[in-house]
């Protein structure tokens, strides 16, 4: 079913429609994992929904940091690719439009359904460590409900948690609509791409933008306010733009794949060296804030650019397994979190067995996820609810095009619709630690 899903999707797509497996596959990996980065999330010494009694472990926070430093920034990235490759298909107003219809429901949806049991939870366990609110609950979920939609998180329940993903993909879209109408920079495309080093200055923004901001805005996810977050990675979508514009810079990076993964390694060790033991580095260089922001912003960016030429050169073709959950993205993503917070809260009593528990966890999250994205991807009811767009037997009830082809992306940016309200919401996430 799910490739005949694939099928069904190729002919909804204009004939023109460029196909870039390095994108898809390099996309689905980072969706992937987020099972393990939310999981570690359990036992690791940051606060957040749930933990593990006995938390938190040094290995947990280890695993947190190293995939925090680019997961995040490499699916803004490459929403940013997917996005200037959907600008070129249909006029910058289409293209906002159908992203206010393909995520305004989901969002909402999300926010209403998948939430409230992480809140719940939350609430219902005042005995594990480092919760990120402190209010208790005692019921049942039903008896929770009415509670779940007072404003906001971390004081009160409502919150979007992880969806919040989608509003900020919302705003990033409607800021590639109007650079969209300014050209493509492809002289400047041209001019970066003739030396390797060029290739190195959008560093200096990031670097700017972080030093300057994240002291002030540590990173709150709340929208009107996480102004470190989104000088960052609203960068970042607008570079990916860029680069989707201009493939001579991507097989630029591919051509130089050797200098920037030795570059990336030295300066991630750099970082985790410099980043505190207690927040999941090794604490062995003396660096103030400052300079960890900045060696953090260094080593992303050369991380980035070595995944760029990473896929360029080894996952620019069919990949089965990665093609069958392309389509499922949305879905899993969507729902992988909830799984992950009530497993963690169901197994809660589950002591002594740290990395047994979190395999279990994190693999039984990837079945049920999965279970659960296949079931939204079959039924007409919860498609949209899923962002996954037009059912199938629609979709199948149209013309089939001689030649078919695949979208640039099955999570090709599903920017998020209107949030007007939902963005003074105090979500206070974990900060990201630098």
């Amino acid at each position: 079913m799910i490739y005949s899903f694939i099928n069904t999707r190729c002919h909804m797509l204009p004939l023109s429609s460029p196909r870039r497996h390095d994108v898809d596959n390099l996309r689905s990996l980072a969706v992937l994992m987020l099972v393990p980065f939310h999981t570690a999330r359990l036992f690791d010494a940051t606060p957040w929904h749930m933990k593990d009694a006995a938390a938190p472990y040094g290995a947990a926070a280890a695993l947190l940091r190293a995939i925090d430093l680019w997961q995040m920034p490499l699916l803004f990235l490459l929403a940013g690719i997917a996005a200037a490759l959907a600008l070129e298909r249909r006029g910058a107003l289409a293209f906002l439009r159908e992203r206010v219809a393909r995520l305004l429901l989901p969002l909402g949806f999300g926010i209403l359904v998948l939430v409230p049991p992480q809140v719940w939870v939350e609430r219902v366990t005042p005995a594990a460590p480092l919760r990120q609110s402190a209010p208790v609950f005692e019921g049942g979920f039903v008896e929770f409900l009415p509670q779940a939609f007072v404003c906001c998180y971390p004081a009160a329940s409502f919150s979007w948690h992880h969806l919040w993903f989608l509003p900020y993909l919302f705003l990033y879209a409607a800021l590639l609509a109007l650079v969209s109408r300014a050209g493509d920079g492809a002289g400047l495309a041209r001019w970066t791409a003739a030396r390797p080093w060029r290739l190195l200055l959008p560093i200096a923004p990031l670097v700017a933008g972080e030093v300057a901001l994240r002291p002030v805005f540590p990173g709150s996810h709340d929208l009107v306010m996480d102004w470190a977050n989104h000088a960052h990675y609203g960068l970042l979508v607008v570079l990916g733009w860029w680069f989707g514009r201009n493939p001579v810079l991507g097989a630029a990076v591919a051509r130089h794949l050797p200098l920037f993964a030795g570059l990336a390694a030295c300066a991630a060790a750099s970082w985790f060296a410099a980043l505190p033991a207690a927040r999941g580095g090794l604490g062995v260089l003396e660096v103030a804030l400052p300079g960890r922001l900045a060696l953090r912003a260094v080593a992303e960016w050369l991380v980035l650019l070595a995944l760029l030429g990473a896929a360029a050169r080894w996952l620019a073709l069919p990949i089965r397994p990665l093609a069958a959950f392309a389509p499922l993205s949305m879905p899993f993503y969507m729902l992988h979190q909830t799984v992950i917070v009530l497993l963690g809260w169901a197994l809660f009593g589950w002591l002594d067995a740290p990395v047994w528990k979190g395999l279990t966890i994190a693999g039984a999250t990837v079945a049920l996820s999965l279970a659960g994205a296949a079931m939204a991807t079959r039924s007409p009811f919860l498609r949209p609810l899923f962002g996954l767009g037009a059912s199938r037997r629609a979709a199948a009830a149209r013309p089939a095009r001689s030649v078919p082809h695949v979208p640039a992306s099955q999570f090709e940016p599903p920017f998020a619709a209107s949030i007007l309200g939902v963005g003074l919401l105090d979500m206070r996430p974990a900060h990201r630690d630098r």
